[in-house]
C-alpha cells in the first residue's frame, strides 16, 4: 500500500494527505466531541432524577399521607404537575416502608406493592442512590431517596426514573447532529484540500513539483561545485543560504550559518548597504581571518520588490601567494641588478679616495656600507611590494648607510599595491619626509647607536606608518607647531616637510600620533582607515 501510494504523482499525495489528515482529526475531535456531551447528558439526567427524588421525599405532604397511611388527592395533584414540568422525568412512584405503592404516575398501577428488591437499601438506611432496573415499560435509570418523619424513622421512599430509551433517542439525536457536521467539514476539507493543490499549482507556474525537486537538487549540486563563496540573505542581512565554499571561508559547517547576520562572521559584508539603497558593489577587496578575498554584493529582485542580498566572495589568496611568489622573484632580480650598481658606484668612492690620498675616507666609506647588506635589500624588497616606495625606501637606507645610520623595515611590515588605502604617490611623499628628517636628525648626532625603523602594516582596511628614531626626541617648544609652514630646527628655508606630511594625512582622514623622549628618540605612527560606506 505505501509502496503503490509512493508511486502516485506528488499533487495526487498531497491531496491524499490532507483529505486523510483531515478525516483523522475530524473524526476524533468528533469522537471525543461525542464521548463528552453523551457524558454529560447523562450525568445530567442522573442529576434531575435525583434531585427530583430528593425535593418528593422532603415535601410535608408526602410524610403526612405515608403517616396517615393512604394516598392524598393533593399530593397526586402536586406530584402530577411536576412530572409535567420536569422535562426528563417519566415516572414518580412513593412507596411505604412495606413496599406499598402511595403514588404512582400511572393511576392504574398505585396501590400494587415494590417486589424487585433494589429498595431494600434504602429502606435500610443507606444514602441516596441511582440503579439501572427492568420493568413492565422496559428499562429504566431509577434514583432511590427514604422519606423520613420527624423522628428520624425510615417511613417509606420515594423513587423517580427516566426510561433507557428516551436516554438513547436523545443520544441518537446527538450522534446525528455531529455526523451531518462530520460530512460537512469533510466535503469543506475536500474542498479546501483541491483548493491548495490548486493553489499550489499555480505558485509552481506550471512547474510540476518533481520536476522542481529535481532542479533543486542539481542547483545544490551545481552551487557546491562552484569555487566561489556563495551567500544569499534577506534585507536584514540574515543568512538563509550558503554554499560550501562560503562556509569553509567563513569558518563555519553546514548549516551553522543559516538564521545568522552575516555581519557577525564577516564584519566587511555591504549586504545590509546593499539591500537598503539597492545598489550592486563589485569586487571589494577584504580579509576574512588571513585570507585575502573579493567581496560582490548583488541585490536579488522579485516580483515584489527587493528579496534579499546574493553575496558573492571570490578567495584570492592562492592567487595573491603565486602572484607574490612572482613578483617576489621579479623583485630579486631587480634587487640583484642594483645592488651590482650600487656597489660598483661604492668601489668608484673607495678607488677616488685612495688616489686623492684621503684613506680615513675610504676607511669610513666602507664602515658605514657595511650597514646595508644585501639580505637586508632582500628583506625589505619582499615586505614592501609597491615596486616605487620599496625602491625609495632601499634609496633612503643607502644615504643614511653613508652617514653612519642604519635603516631597517621591520621583518612583519607588510605592503603590497592593492591594499594602500592612499595613492602609491601620497605613500611615497609621507614616507620619504619621515625618513628624511630623521636621517638629518641623527647625521648631526655622534652617539654609538644611530638608528631608523621603518614599519609598514598595510591590509584592506587599515594602513599604518610607523618611522622611528634614536634622537634626541623633539622639544616641547617645537613639538605644539611641529606641523606649522617654516617650523625646523634646520634652518631657515625648511619645515615644509611635516606640514605637506599633515596634508596628505587629513585628506584621508587619518591621524598622526607622535611620541618623543628628551635623548632617546621619537617615534611617529600614521594610521589610516577605510571610511564607513567605501567599497
Amino acid at each position: 500500500m505505501l509502496a503503490k501510494f509512493k508511486q502516485m504523482p506528488l499533487e495526487r499525495q498531497l491531496f491524499i494527505s490532507f483529505v486523510s489528515v483531515s478525516s483523522i482529526l475530524l473524526l476524533v475531535t468528533m469522537g471525543i466531541m461525542l464521548y463528552v456531551d453523551i457524558t454529560r447528558q447523562l450525568r445530567s439526567m442522573d442529576d434531575t432524577i435525583r434531585s427530583s427524588a430528593a425535593y418528593i421525599a422532603q415535601l410535608e405532604a408526602v410524610e403526612d399521607m405515608l403517616e396517615r397511611g393512604y394516598p392524598d388527592p393533593a399530593v397526586s395533584r402536586q406530584l402530577d404537575s411536576l412530572s409535567e414540568n420536569v422535562k426528563d422525568l417519566n415516572v414518580i412512584v412513593i412507596y411505604n416502608t412495606s413496599g406499598l405503592r402511595f403514588y404512582h404516575t400511572d393511576r392504574q398501577q398505585s396501590g400494587e406493592t415494590f417486589v424487585e428488591g433494589e429498595e431494600v437499601p434504602i429502606l435500610e438506611g443507606s444514602e441516596p442512590y441511582i440503579t439501572t432496573g427492568y420493568s413492565t415499560y422496559g428499562s429504566q435509570r431509577r434514583a432511590f431517596h427514604a422519606v423520613e418523619n420527624d423522628q428520624g424513622e425510615i417511613i417509606g421512599f420515594v423513587m423517580t426514573s427516566i426510561f433507557t430509551s428516551d436516554i438513547w433517542e436523545q443520544n441518537r439525536v446527538i450522534v446525528i447532529y455531529a455526523l451531518v457536521i462530520l460530512g460537512v467539514v469533510l466535503l469543506l476539507g475536500v474542498g479546501l484540500s483541491r483548493g491548495i493543490v490548486a493553489l499550489l499549482r499555480g505558485s509552481l507556474k506550471g512547474h510540476h513539483p518533481t520536476e522542481l525537486l529535481e532542479l533543486y537538487l542539481k542547483q545544490e549540486d551545481v552551487l557546491n561545485a562552484i569555487e566561489d563563496g556563495l551567500v544569499a540573505t534577506d534585507r536584514e542581512g540574515t543568512i538563509i543560504f550558503s554554499n560550501q565554499a562560503a562556509q569553509r571561508l567563513l569558518g563555519a559547517s553546514q548549516g551553522e550559518l543559516e538564521g545568522r547576520q552575516l555581519e557577525e562572521v564577516f564584519p566587511e559584508s555591504a549586504c545590509v548597504q546593499a539591500a537598503s539603497t539597492g545598489q550592486t558593489f563589485h569586487n571589494r577587496s577584504c580579509v576574512i581571518g588571513e585570507r585575502q578575498v573579493l567581496a560582490s554584493e548583488v541585490p536579488i529582485r522579485g516580483e515584489e520588490g527587493l528579496d534579499g542580498v546574493l553575496s558573492v566572495l571570490h578567495d584570492k589568496t592562492e592567487m595573491m601567494r603565486l602572484s607574490d611568489q612572482l613578483s617576489g622573484t621579479r623583485n630579486m632580480l631587480d634587487t640583484l641588478r642594483f645592488f651590482n650598481h650600487e656597489f660598483m658606484n661604492k668601489l668608484h668612492v673607495i678607488l677616488g679616495y685612495l688616489q686623492t690620498g684621503e684613506t680615513g675616507k675610504a676607511i669610513s666609506f666602507i664602515v658605514n656600507s657595511g650597514l646595508v647588506s644585501s639580505q637586508a635589500i632582500r628583506e625589505t624588497a619582499d615586505c614592501i611590494r609597491a615596486s616605487r616606495l620599496c625602491a625609495l625606501v632601499i634609496g633612503k637606507m643607502m644615504h643614511a648607510a653613508e652617514l653612519g645610520i642604519r635603516l631597517t623595515v621591520a621583518p612583519d611590515s607588510s605592503c603590497r599595491p592593492e591594499d594602500l588605502l592612499l595613492e602609491e604617490q601620497d605613500c611615497i611623499t609621507v614616507v620619504g619626509n619621515l625618513l628624511e628628517n630623521a636621517i638629518e636628525e641623527l647625521a648631526k648626532e655622534d652617539g654609538e647607536l644611530l638608528e631608523i625603523k621603518l614599519g609598514l602594516y598595510c591590509r584592506p582596511d587599515c594602513n599604518i606608518i610607523v618611522c622611528e628614531d634614536t634622537g634626541r626626541g623633539i622639544d616641547p617648544a617645537v613639538r605644539e607647531h611641529i606641523f606649522g609652514k617654516g617650523v625646523s630646527t634646520k634652518g631657515e628655508g625648511r619645515g615644509l616637510g611635516l606640514p605637506l606630511v599633515q596634508q596628505i594625512v587629513e585628506s584621508h582622514n587619518g591621524t598622526i600620533d607622535i611620541v618623543t623622549e628628551a635623548g632617546a628618540g621619537s617615534c611617529f605612527t600614521l594610521t589610516f582607515t577605510r571610511q564607513e560606506g567605501a567599497v
